[in-house]
């Protein structure tokens, strides 16, 4: 179960080493998607990360904090299902809007957690 962790977490870094390099790469991983299938897996992937964090926290390096990564994953998911999916449309496409610089911000994000990911599961 760590192994999944981390591999999560080697996702989580490559998915922001695209978005700090290329942020038009970044945009168009996300444009490829439809509204539906976008929708969906924001619900279901934060539903089945939430839920692995929890069952695996006491088999990681920070159980306390990786419990609590899981409830935030788990209650966003809860979050984006009341919001529906028009308003998360219009979110991702605000965000998508931004400069290339708050995106590389967000990739960095997505790049470090990934990394602290990977530190909590090895």
């Amino acid at each position: 179960m760590r192994l999944i962790v981390a591999g999560i977490g080697v996702f989580g870094v490559l998915i922001g080493m695209v978005g700090l390099l290329a942020p038009d790469r970044f945009r168009t991983l996300f444009k490829l998607m439809t509204s539906q299938t976008r929708f969906l897996a924001a619900i279901i992937v934060r539903l089945v990360i939430g839920a692995l964090f929890w069952i695996v926290a006491d088999e990681l390096r920070l159980p306390q904090v990786m419990r609590i990564i899981a409830a935030i994953s788990i209650f966003a998911a809860v979050g984006i299902l009341i919001m529906g999916r028009e308003r998360l449309d219009r979110l991702i496409e605000w965000w998508l809007s931004r400069p290339g610089g708050l995106l590389r911000l967000s990739a960095l994000f997505a790049a470090t957690f990934g990394g602290f990911l990977i530190y909590v599961a090895t």
